[in-house]
């Protein structure tokens, strides 16, 4: 076996310029694929991320009301036993923190206009204790939970140009109670944000959670969002807080971030459509111009096959010649491509690029590569299989050459 390969190892190396040009191509297929794969892996990974932390959280908890019909009333969907709950949740591993939140959608007006918000209430404490990032200051500050903090509201840049108002301005919330009654709040401005998202910019609104349950007349919270330490650890950590949600008076749904992550999945399902598409055509451009480059290769070498024949050489053994040359050609060619790509990636880590914003975000994107090992894996795997399958026609085609033929081709 070791003097096969050896004989295969040097027949490809017999024309280095041609065997050169096929590394070229085959290393530049698999360069191609780790950096698009790369590009989209950290994408992927920078959106995940994002999104979690701009507010989504690894896991939220919910009501099972919440899900089977709509709010009747304010807040008849919450949650009752909100702060049992969320310190029975603390106490689970990899727990970095829970945070009490409400969302409603109600009217705000500055005197002279009114306009429909998509209103937040948080505990900007527990907020802040998960290392959430939900907002970027165009100017103001953050929400302040202590003395005075139920009166503040930061809201965003779109709505803020909409209703004329800066930081240090005042509003008035207007909403249904709990009881089916209309009550109103007045808010100071402390903030104008601004999340990279132009639609939801142009509707956000958010205050503390005393102030919403004062302006709501209620005790409940929408759901609870739950912070881990590591994203990778979301699923161990939803399947160890399932049982304890079972056997309190309301029945509570988890759901991990994944399940609410609409335009994540989305975005991941496009881009991993795209890369497949792009693997396939990699796959037949370098199965096409490899089977051309295999059969000039058994043209030129037509008398040698010829006279290995006429030696008693079995024409099986000259299908497995063939066929081991082009994968070794395939592994070279990988080799090659693995360490090109990895390369071109720190180069342009290094470059501080940055792409256009994405449609419906304000903010550049920043160009990335991530350096994925399943990712080398398999484009080395491609290109092998491609080049092996390649030399299927060539070998063939040689090992049904008559002797006599071949002896006498030039």
């Amino acid at each position: 076996m070791a003097k096969f390969l050896l004989l295969a190892f040097r027949n490809i190396f017999r024309n280095s310029r041609r065997t050169m040009m096929t590394l070229f191509m085959v290393g530049g297929g698999v360069a191609g694929l780790l950096l698009v794969g790369g590009f989209f892996a950290r994408m992927f990974w920078g959106l995940r991320e994002h999104t979690i932390n701009s507010g989504l959280g690894h896991i939220q908890i919910f009501t099972a009301d919440h899900f089977n019909r709509d709010e009747v009333r304010a807040l008849d969907t919450g949650i009752d036993n909100w702060r049992q709950v969320a310190a029975s949740v603390k106490t689970g591993g990899h727990v970095r923190g829970v945070a009490p939140r409400i969302e409603f959608y109600d009217m705000v007006s500055n005197g002279d206009k009114s306009s429909v918000f998509m209103g937040t209430a948080v505990d900007p404490d527990a907020e802040n204790s998960l290392g959430f990032f939900p907002t970027t200051f165009t100017s103001g500050h953050d929400l302040d939970s202590k003395s005075g903090g139920e009166v503040e509201a930061l809201i965003g840049a779109g709505l803020a140009k909409s209703m004329n108002v800066k930081v240090g301005d005042g509003l008035t919330l207007l909403a249904m109670t709990s009881d089916g009654a209309l009550n109103g709040v007045d808010v100071e401005i402390v903030g104008i944000v601004d999340s990279g998202v132009a639609e939801m910019d142009a509707r956000s609104l958010r205050i503390t959670l005393p102030a919403a349950q004062r302006l709501l007349q209620s005790e409940r919270v929408t759901n609870l969002v739950v912070g881990l330490d590591k994203t990778e650890n979301t699923d161990q950590v939803a399947a160890e807080l399932a049982p304890r949600l079972r056997g309190l008076p309301q029945q509570l749904v988890l759901k991990k971030w994944i399940e609410l992550a609409t335009y994540y999945k989305q975005v991941r399902s496009l881009f991993s459509t795209i890369f497949v598409f792009l693997g396939v055509i990699v796959f037949f451009m370098v199965l096409m111009s490899s089977v051309n480059t295999l059969l000039m290769t058994m043209f030129e070498r037509t008398r040698e096959i010829g006279t290995m024949l006429a030696m008693g050489t079995p024409r099986a053994w000259i299908v497995a010649l063939f066929m081991a040359e082009a994968t070794l050609i395939g592994i070279l060619g990988a080799l090659v491509g693995v360490l090109a790509g990895n390369l071109l990636g720190v180069i342009l880590n290094h470059a501080n690029l940055h792409l256009p914003p994405p449609p419906g975000f304000t903010v550049p994107m920043s160009f990335q590569v991530l350096h994925v090992p399943s990712l080398m894996v398999g484009s080395s795997l491609l290109v092998i299989l491609s080049l092996a399958l390649a030399s299927i026609l060539p070998a063939i085609r040689a090992s049904r050459l008559q002797i006599a033929e071949a002896l006498a081709h030039v």
